[in-house]
């Protein structure tokens, strides 16, 4: 069923359903913003977390993942099968990595990998309006593809669907000027169409993430009036429907979808839940360990600070107490009786709790993947071989969601380098390095040399520099291919006319190996026709001998130091070398 702009019910009833979803979301953002409150802690502004955070674990877990998921840039190798579409896929290369650098894809896709450990990361794709537009405060240049992060706080999805494929509608609201709206559409709605008043809160009631920051005043002062639209993609009918966030319904536009067949969004999960759109985030699983921590290391710090030591004296012993009081530490003083003046302790910390917080930050290292060995905190074994074992088996974890990283990426930059392919007008600059001279050239990729759709053509998009097998990976198989395939069969290889092509090899390498200076230290020439006869050298040894050296590092873990001193505070007896761990630095 196609939607009618003119027909009122239909819209009506889109509304309805988007009005209903958003309420259904509700429980998700509030999870959202207190667990994001935690992460800020107290400090972080007036309206934080409400009790002290001393031990931030969601901030070190999270900026640990952040490490390992989006810790750089992405870049693109674009790749196809056909040798005439080489030179087409080399132009979109540059033209998609010069373009997602200056869109600033790296700072979306970090936002989208918080988001994802907090709720849910969402990236729009699209292109601007044929004329500069500031959407959210960001000015976009008209025509071009952009790709930006959708906060749950502006996102609605068909909440009675099981998968998100299966959703009838999806979309986000976002905020633009006043006027820049009255003269952009003209659909029925805009006579609806009146500046909104800036909340912290949302429709519901609920409180939005930027009011942790700014609080939740009503109508603070703005320096332009602004208004609050919808965007909705219904992926059945192809359309993207846009209406006012307040109204009665009416579209202000509603487009023919013409870009990528998945619709502008892109979502971003790593525990999906069977039957529901809303996946289960790390942060979910984390709260409650972060929360109790915080809560039995604040209740350590009460008990120090009520730890009192007193000097207790005997009333006919005021004499011997007067000497201990002025007498300096180390200093000999005469009493008449030793027991006229005792020391005595009160309060302090309990040695059970110290030893359960040990516990708590050591579970949830375990639950948030082994964070210890993923951060590179401190080493988890005694020798060098056996951390890097453990550091291998801790990151299976991290490898599915660098898996899933890497998925969602790609259909961003392949949707991007789609609008850049599909652009039948514009010229794109492209910079070339010329090979074996230390020179670029400015070029351009045309209009008339993309002459098929972007889907006609195989190309295969890879943001290798977020991938843990990337260049370097096929620089080792490629090494390996070489050493152990092409340089054995060398000489069969050039009694059938095939010859190695060292330039060739060399480029890769350069690429690869992300080595431009490689060019500089060779210099290509006429290869020489006549191979002069050199020094035979001196046969080697098949016997080779080699001494192997063994040496022990003493060192010491952080959970054997935890786990000895856990032992200690329980009143338990450790081995003499548990307790020479708690004397050692870790590494």
């Amino acid at each position: 069923m196609s939607i009618n702009p003119l027909n009122l019910k239909q819209l009506t009833k889109l509304r309805e359903a988007v009005t209903y979803s958003r309420q259904k979301l509700q429980p998700f953002r509030d999870a959202r913003i207190n667990a994001l409150r935690q992460y800020v802690g107290r400090h972080y502004s007036d309206n934080g977390a409400t009790d002290k955070v001393p031990v931030n674990l969601l901030e070190l877990a999270i900026n640990i993942y952040m490490q390992q998921l989006a810790a750089r840039p992405p870049k693109v190798l674009a790749t196809t099968p056909f040798f005439q579409l080489k030179p087409s896929a080399l132009n979109l290369e540059l033209a998609t990595n010069a373009h997602i650098a200056k869109i600033k894809l790296a700072n979306h896709l970090r936002l989208a990998v918080i988001d994802a450990m907090f709720a849910l990361g969402i990236i729009k794709t699209g292109l601007t309006r044929s004329t500069p537009i500031e959407i959210d405060g960001v000015m976009r240049d008209p025509g071009k593809a952009f790709a930006e992060v959708v906060h749950l706080d502006d996102w609605v999805h068909d909440v009675t669907a099981r998968i998100y494929e299966e959703c009838q509608f999806a979309g986000n609201r976002y905020r633009i000027g006043y006027e820049l709206a009255m003269e952009l559409f003209s659909g029925s709605g805009r006579d609806e169409l009146k500046p909104d008043e800036v909340t912290g809160l949302n429709e519901t009631g609920d409180e939005r993430a930027e009011s942790i920051s700014r609080g939740g005043d009503n109508n603070p002062a703005t320096f332009k009036d602004t208004v609050e639209l919808w965007d909705l993609w219904l992926p059945d009918e192809k359309l993207l429907v846009t209406m006012p966030v307040e109204g009665s319904g009416k579209a202000l536009q509603i487009l023919e979808w013409s870009g990528p067949e998945n619709g502008p969004y892109h979502l971003l999960s790593f525990s999906p839940v069977p039957g529901n759109v809303m996946p289960l985030p790390p942060v979910a699983l984390w709260m409650d360990l972060h929360d109790l921590a915080n809560r039995i290391f604040r209740k350590l710090g009460r008990q120090a600070e009520r730890q009192k030591t007193l000097l207790g004296v005997r009333t006919s012993g005021q004499k011997d107490g007067d000497n201990v009081i002025r007498a300096d530490d180390g200093e000999a003083i005469t009493m008449d009786d030793p027991k006229n003046a005792q020391e005595y302790n009160y309060g302090g910390i309990r040695p059970e709790s110290l030893a359960f917080l040990i516990q708590l930050k050591d579970m949830f290292a375990y639950f948030a993947g082994n964070l210890d060995s993923l951060g590179g905190l401190s080493p988890q074994a005694d020798t060098l071989g056996q951390d890097q074992l453990l550091s291998a088996n801790a990151s299976k974890r991290v490898l599915v969601m660098q898996d899933r990283m890497i998925e969602f990426t790609t259909e961003i930059v392949t949707d991007i380098a789609g609008y850049i392919y599909d652009d039948p007008i514009t010229p794109i600059p492209v910079i070339k390095a010329v090979k074996g001279a230390d020179v670029q050239i400015q070029g351009s990729f045309e209009p008339e040399e993309r002459v098929a759709p972007f889907n006609k053509y195989n190309f295969e998009i890879e943001p290798y520099s977020m991938q843990y097998q990337g260049p370097a990976a096929r620089l080792q198989a490629l090494t390996q291919i070489f050493t152990n395939f092409l340089v054995p069969f060398a000489p069969m290889l050039s009694e059938q006319g095939i010859a190695i092509n060292f330039r060739g090899l060399l480029s890769i390498i350069s690429r690869y190996g992300n080595m431009p200076e490689l060019d500089e230290l060779l210099v290509m020439q006429e290869p020489l026709s006549n191979s002069l006869p050199g020094p035979v050298g001196m046969p080697k040894s098949p016997v080779t001998r080699r001494t192997y050296e063994r040496i022990n590092r003493p060192g010491a873990t952080r959970q054997g130091k935890d786990s000895a001193m856990v032992n200690l505070l329980m009143g338990s007896k450790n081995q003499p070398a548990q307790n020479a761990q708690l004397v050692r630095s870790i590494g």
